[in-house]
């Protein structure tokens, strides 16, 4: 592991998410499923929003730069078409949704919350400083909670595997992901500074403890921000 990507995976230390309240509720059985289901809403929402800046930065790295565009296409493949033979992440999503009872009209109307639409917006934001940003930033944000949350949703839950699929893959995904940014942090740093690499990387910590802040307040109707702490 080179040292810029272990200064940058320190930033993760700001926002613990293994310590974030939603899933430690979660984790705990402190949510009725229903809740659960209101926060993966939210989940949906930032989903549908951030296919949208994956697919803008597949589309900049095509003109900017051959390493940068090699290590989005297969990831944006892997979570925003099915040409590899695989669903969307959003459509992983949305079985957890419609197994928890939401309808096609109830999906088309789901607000953001407080939490959700702040995240978004610094996702967005970090996407706005070039594609290199966009693909460094996201991919140093792991996925290594996702099996604790897959066993949450089986047992504590009872959701079924097919619902819950997307914690049960992306844990791996997540770190085939990470594997790719970190093969061109040099390249981004090359185009963008490194003032600019660092600065979204952290700011993507801070953008997913939003977003789970923003899950959290779906699920308890209480608009309240995790200061990292605790």
């Amino acid at each position: 592991m080179s040292d810029r990507v272990k200064l940058l995976k320190e930033y993760y230390d700001l926002f613990p998410f293994h310590r974030h309240p939603l899933w430690r509720a979660i984790e705990n059985n402190e949510l009725s499923k229903e809740q659960v289901v209101k926060a993966e809403s939210q989940h949906y929402l930032r989903t549908k929003a951030g296919r949208v800046l994956r697919k803008r930065a597949m589309e900049q790295c095509a003109n900017l730069s051959t390493a940068l565009w090699q290590s989005i296409i297969d990831t944006y493949f892997e979570e925003c078409t099915e040409e590899d033979g695989t669903p969307t992440h959003l459509d992983l999503v949305i079985r957890i949704l419609k197994e928890g009872g939401v309808t096609d009209e109830e999906l088309a109307h789901i607000k953001n919350t407080p939490g959700n639409i702040a995240a978004i917006s610094l996702y967005e934001n970090i996407a706005d400083r070039g594609a290199g940003c966009h693909i460094i930033g996201d991919g140093m944000v792991d996925g290594s909670l996702c099996a604790s949350i897959f066993e949450a949703y089986s047992l504590l839950f009872v959701f079924s595997n097919f619902a819950a699929e997307t914690y049960l893959i992306h844990g791996t995904m997540d770190l085939e992901h990470a594997e790719r940014a970190y093969e061109v942090i040099d390249e981004a740093v090359d185009i963008h500074g490194w003032n600019k690499v660092e600065s979204s990387v952290r700011d993507a910590f801070v953008a997913t403890s939003l977003h789970y802040d923003g899950m959290l307040q779906g699920a308890t109707l209480e608009n309240n921000y995790w200061n990292g702490k605790g």
